[in-house]
């Protein structure tokens, strides 16, 4: 089975997450290409975190770099993005637009402050034309404190969920 594994991660937890799946997927023999979602323009400082909540806010996407992998040369392409204003951030928002179609299977997962999973995966479901087989919500601190029970075991459920789909 070959999984392409596609972030955007402003702050590093969303990255933090996507390297733990990878992980627990090639863990399974699962063949896992990981890529970055690399915005045309930079959220760094203040008025890059203000840009990001005009965005959220408004649901707007945002020019990123082009993804070299092809979606349709996986079996199965998982997503992952922050929760921006209890939705997808814009990044990726994009993406789902331009490539979220060409997926064979999906799957989602998110990283947030409290609250906004739903939203986010019924955005993205809407976006990419089709239901994920898997999702995973986690909350920032516990993927910053490695949280066995809280991270490090839902990431476990996702990969193994992501592996039983077969290929």
């Amino acid at each position: 089975m070959k999984v392409l594994m596609v972030y955007y991660s402003r702050t590093g937890v969303t990255k933090k997450t996507t390297e733990k799946i990878a992980e627990l997927l090639r863990e399974k023999a699962v063949e896992v290409e990981v890529v970055e979602i690399v915005e045309a323009k930079k959220r760094t400082g203040v008025l890059g975190c203000l840009r990001t909540g005009k965005d959220a806010m408004r649901r707007h996407a945002a020019p990123i770099e082009p993804v070299k992998a092809d979606p349709a040369a996986f079996d199965l392409v998982a997503i992952g993005t922050p929760v921006w204003a209890w939705s997808v951030s814009a990044p990726v928002r994009t993406f789902c637009q331009e490539r979220g179609k060409d997926a064979q299977k999906l799957a989602f997962y998110c990283t947030m402050g409290g609250t906004g999973d739903k939203g986010t995966f019924e955005a993205m479901q809407e976006l990419c034309g089709k239901a994920p087989v898997a999702t995973l919500a986690l909350i920032d601190r516990h993927v910053r404190k490695d949280h066995e029970e809280k991270f490090v075991a839902k990431a476990r459920t996702f990969a193994e969920a992501i592996a039983s789909t077969g290929g």
